[in-house]
């Protein structure tokens, strides 16, 4: 698992990229400040995106 939900000391819930140290955005946003619902939910969305198979690219010559 890549992505966690956590809760923070201000009571607040954000999603954590357990890779890369800083946490995700997504649209512009840092999902940091988040209710639980929404951070688990977004938590959810991020590792189903990532178990997707890559697109291939196109070779234009």
């Amino acid at each position: 698992m890549r992505f966690a939900a956590m809760q923070n000391l201000c009571d607040d819930w954000h999603v954590y990229d357990l890779a890369l140290d800083p946490p995700p955005e997504m649209d512009g946003r840092v999902l940091i400040g988040l209710t639980r619902g929404e951070a688990e939910q977004l938590e959810q969305a991020n590792a189903e995106f990532l178990r997707r198979p890559p697109v291939p690219l196109a070779i234009v010559a």
